[in-house]
Order: structure tokens, then sequence, then C-alpha cells
């Protein structure tokens, strides 16, 4: 795991080494090991090295062939590079490192940008082919890793953080009020875009490529949900699955350091420790990370899942300093970042760095196998749905009158109703809306009058609108499924995963974003994946008899945080003095009668205020944390 940068000079002017050197250095975190830079003509390529495979001199980047024609900066893991390796030695290609960044040099030597297709792992690389005087920057399929680029006059850059682009002092940092908007309703701002209008993401699965100053972006993969159906017994799929899932596991423990899983009370840590165990040849190390409030905590289940499979178990009780450690994550994500699970993420991280630098995670199982309690809410209202919609609204008003006006939005019945009386034509908006905490009435009345006009308020619902209009998928659940990895999987959860992990030089590797495996669970019939009211039906079923007792009968938990009680007690004062600070309302984004409004409806139990004060917070300590004052220009009066 690594990080890298890159600056082509589109107009033939030399490379700034200073520039190019800044923002190698501010990746540092992120490749502890060794770190250098090369300048090639009119293109410079910066590496920070995290040494896993082939730790030796020769496998250092910038990397070039035997030509020193074509030069790669590669941050992440390629899992078949042996088999790839062995192929190409047969084409005549002589490998001078054992490093999985020399394959990729020849497969491209090979294949040019189809390279692309022939890779089993995460990645995202850049190679410059100084012969033809063109760049090609792929990220792999599901978006493991990270690049962001930019260009100014003359210039192009990438990076695999913002804060590495920021170096530049011609770069416009003017903020994207769409952005803002969408991020206070998903948490996240969703690739191609960024807090930043001239800064772009490069989504997961796209290549780019920059050849005679004209810069091309296009996808080359996507899952595909509408083959057919997998074809035999449930007994036959289920060994597939064994067999696919014990591959996975096996080749993530490729590398030369010290690996270990994260592991909680739930299904897919569990099988991934247990799994480690099976196919490894060490003992695994185990960690976990609890809470002193019970109600949040899974450490004991955690506790009891090692001591079953034999792990060497490290655990740590969070109780953390939020003054302290709210704004340094907010600033280190570089962008507003809400989810709020990446504070535990972060501390566990923290302690795992101190024992290994390779953690085995479960990202991506509840997307391919509906692990979501939502993915059952679904199909309770697909049911509701077959009504007319008169009828449905009638039972709407008369539940609505049935209810006491003092019952909790939270409350299914109130849930209920609010289904039943949807106007929506269609169940895919109703779905948007679920994933949402800063709703289209909520923006009306938060937004100041010019900020609430630059906008298209309907933004993040015609986001994922679109989402599910592009998708191929067979079934409602499969469409929920393929619009969940495109967006909440590959723009939250696995960057939330790349950094925290990295800030501590560390690497995470799930093997359900193992694309062989998840082609073959996007295969799968419904059945397998949502039975009733129990998801990942045919994970429990198949390896039930790797894990303790009790553990495929537990319900999804993930990080949930005390957001409600935090905001009321430890960081009731905070909120107060950032969301009501001279700058905060200089920028004139939101009301304040508006804002206190939310805080006193959380203080009086709303069931999902807490999130979006949460991530207006973390806005606000994100602007606070800029050390460039040309963020500031944002102010709309």
């Amino acid at each position: 795991m690594c990080g890298i940068s890159g600056i082509i000079q589109k107009n033939g002017e030399p490379v700034s080494t200073a520039l190019l050197s800044q923002m190698t250095s501010v990746l540092g975190h992120r490749g502890p090991d060794d770190h250098d830079t090369r300048i090639i003509e009119n293109a410079g390529l910066g590496h920070r090295r995290l040494a896993i495979v082939d730790r030796s001199a020769a496998g250092r980047q910038p990397m070039c062939d035997e030509s020193e024609t074509l030069w790669v900066v590669f941050n992440g893991e390629i899992y078949n590079h042996l088999e790839l390796r062995a192929r190409l030695e047969r084409e005549g290609f002589h490998f001078r490192s054992r490093s999985d960044t020399e394959v990729i040099l020849y497969l491209y030597r090979l294949y040019g940008d189809d390279c692309v297709h022939h890779l089993r792992g995460m990645f995202a690389f850049a190679i410059w082919d100084a012969s033809a005087r063109r760049l090609m920057v792929a990220r792999d399929r599901f978006g493991q890793k990270p690049i962001y680029y930019a260009e100014t006059d003359g210039r192009f850059m990438f990076a695999s953080e913002l804060k590495a682009l920021r170096q530049c002092p011609e770069l416009c940092l003017d903020i994207n009020l769409s952005s803002i908007h969408r991020y206070l309703a998903m948490d996240y701002i969703a690739a191609p875009n960024s807090i930043y209008k001239s800064v772009r993401k490069l989504p997961a699965a796209h290549q780019l490529t920059l050849e005679d100053g004209r810069l091309a972006v296009k996808r080359y993969w996507s899952l595909d949900y509408s083959q057919p159906e997998i074809a035999g017994s449930r007994m036959e799929r289920e060994q597939q699955l064994r067999e696919h899932f014990d591959e996975a596991v096996r080749l993530r423990l490729m590398g030369e350091v010290p690996m270990g899983v994260f592991l909680s009370g739930g299904v897919d840590s569990n099988l991934i420790a247990a799994t480690m165990s099976r196919v490894g040849d060490q003992r695994v190390e185990s960690f976990t990370i609890g809470f002193s409030n019970q109600c949040w905590d899974e450490s004991r289940h955690a506790a009891e899942a090692a001591e079953y499979l034999g792990t060497k178990h490290h655990e740590f009780i969070l109780q953390p300093d939020l003054q302290r450690l709210l704004p340094t994550i907010a600033c280190h994500f570089d962008e507003p970042f809400g989810d709020p699970s990446a504070l535990p993420t972060w501390c566990l991280s923290e302690m795992a760095s101190r024992h290994i630098t390779v953690a085995l995670t479960g990202e991506g199982g509840d997307e391919a196998l509906a692990g979501y309690p939502r993915y059952r809410k679904h199909g309770i209202a697909r049911r509701i749905w077959m009504l007319p919609g008169p009828v449905r609204r009638g039972m709407s008003r008369l539940l609505t009158a049935m209810l006491p006006d003092s019952t909790s939005l939270s409350h299914p019945l109130r849930g209920l109703a609010n289904l039943l009386g949807s106007q929506q034509k269609s169940l895919d908006p109703v779905y948007a809306q679920w994933l949402f905490h800063c709703d289209l009435q909520t923006a009306e009345s938060l937004y100041c009058d010019e900020f609430s006009q630059s906008l298209t308020l309907n933004d993040p619902l015609d986001y994922l609108s679109a989402l599910f209009a592009g998708s191929n998928a067979r079934t409602p659940l499969d469409a929920m499924l393929h619009v969940d990895q495109q967006s909440y999987l590959a723009d939250d959860l696995l960057p939330k995963l790349d950094m925290t992990m990295m800030a501590h030089g560390m690497e995470g590797r799930s093997p359900f974003l193992d694309h062989e495996f998840a082609a073959f669970m996007a295969a799968l019939p419904e059945k397998d994946k949502l039975h009733g009211s129990c998801g990942k039906r045919i994970l429990r079923d198949a390896m039930a008899d790797r894990v303790g007792p009790g553990v495929m009968d537990r319900e999804k938990r993930g990080f949930g945080l005390p957001l409600q009680d935090w905001l009321n007690g430890s960081l009731r004062d905070m909120l107060h003095d950032v969301l009501f600070s001279t700058a905060a309302r200089s920028r004139g984004l939101f009301r304040p009668p508006a804002l206190q409004t939310l805080i006193r409806e959380n203080e009086q139990g709303h069931p999902t205020r807490a999130f979006l004060l949460w991530n207006l917070l973390i806005l606000e300590l994100w602007f606070a944390n800029q050390d460039d004052q040309r963020v500031d220009h944002i102010s709309l009066r």
C-alpha cells in the first residue's frame, strides 16, 4: 500500500521538482518505508512506499521498464501477480524484482489499457509512456484505492489524497456548493465530485487517459446483474460459495508483513477469521474495539469468537477524547466526511498498527448478500406497493389518525403510515430517501436563500435515481445491491477504510471485494441472499460449521455510536460554539434559527437529527481546519 502523485506539464514546461516533492511528502503516512520522485521530460511521478511485497530495493517506485520508456507508480495489491508473472515470462519478459508493480508495467506493454482486465486486486496506478507522451491512470473495480486529479493552466496533477493537490498554489479552491448539499444528505461526496470545483475523483472501475492535451475518462468494468442465475442445487451453490470464499481469503494473505483481522461479533468478520485459520499457516491475530456503553458494545461477542477460533486477540475500549479526535479526523479526510464510524475505525487502526501492517475486513459483504435491514424493509414495501395508490393513501390517513401525536417518527407504525402515504410513483426514490439525513423539506428550511438558490435541491435523489435507472439488475433487490455498491460502498465505506487505515500506515483487504467472487454472488438467486427476514442466507447456511454458537443468528450491528447522547452531552458546548461561530455565520450557508430547531429536536429524541447535526459539525470542523484562506471565499452575502 502506498501513496502516489504526479504532474504532467501539458505546455511542455519543466516539472517543478519542489512541487512534486511537496505533493509526495504530504502523503508520508501512506508510505513510511521509502519515498522517491522522478522527472521524465514533461512528466513527474512521486511515490511513498509501504513495503509489503518484495520489500527489497528492487521494488522501489517510480519503476520503469528496461528501456526506461514506461514508468509506473502504483498503490494497492495485485493478488494474482505470480500467475501473471509466469504468463509474461512465457511471452519473453524478464523481471528484475519480485514485486507486483513490475507485473503491471509488462501487462501494459502487452495489452495497453486493457491490462486492467487481467488484474485481480485493488489498485490505483498511473503509467507514463514517455515515447507516446501519454498518461494512463486506473482505479480498481470497487474503488478500494483513491485517485484525485485536477488541471490548472498547462498542468495536470493527480494524487492518492486531496491534500497533495492542495500543495499547488495555482489550484483554485472554490467550494462546490452542490457537494455540500449532497454531503449533508448522504454523509459523503460521491465521485466524480469533490468538495472543490476544480478537483475531481476518478470513479471506481474507471480509467483516465491524457494524450495530446486531451483528457478522457471511461468505465472499463461493471458488475453484471443481468447474467442468468447460477444453475444447480442449493448444495452445489453452497459448495461453490465455500470454494470462492476460501480462495478470496487465501489470495489476501499474500505479503511479507504481519497480518490480522478486524473482528466484531458479526457474521462476515467471524467467517474471515475462521477461514484465515483454515487456509493460512500462522495463528491469526484479531482486533476489536468496544464501548463502555453496553447498548453499543460488541466486544463481548468478539472476545467469545476469538476464544472459539483460537486467535491472539487484542481489545480496545473506546472512551474517545472527542474534542481532540474530531478535528483531527475531519482535517485528515481532506473534505467533509460524515460517516461517524470513521471514529472507531480510526481508533481501531491506530491500535492494530502497533502489531500488524495488513488487516482483513468484511467490507462489501452486506452489499453483495443483502445484509442491511433496509433490504428486508424494502421487501415489505414492495408488497404494500401492490395496493392501488388511493387505497394506500386512505390507509395512511386512517393509521395516522389512530396514532397519538406523541408517536415517535422512528416508531414502526409511523414509518408504515409514511410509506403508505408516499406520493412517489415507484419505490426507487422511496428507497433513496431512506438513506438521506437531510431531506428536501429540511434543506429548504435550513439553507439560506442564496445557498438554496444556487442548488438543485433534488440532486441527491436524482443521483441515486440515475443509478437505479442505469442498473441492469434482474430483481428489485439486486438493483438495490447494485446501487449501494456504486454509491455507499464505493464513496463511503471504502474511502473511510482507506483513509483511516492509511493514516496509521496500514492496509485493509476484503475478500468480498474479489471481483470473481462478487460476480458469483451477483448471479445467486434472490432467495440465497434474502430469505424472509434473513439476509446473507446462503453464507449463513454454507459456513455455519466454521464459527461458534449463535454467530449466524446475530443481527447486523456495525459501528453504531451514541451520537444523540454525545451531542446532548460531551459535545453539546462544542456543537454550539462551532455551528454558531463568527466564521460559520459569515459563510451564510445555514439559518441560525433552523440550526437551533435541529438541536432542540435532537434533545427531544428526534430519530434522525443527530446524524444531520453530526454532519454539520464535521463540515464546520473541516472548514476551521483548512490552513489555506482560499477556501474562505464561500460567503454568499
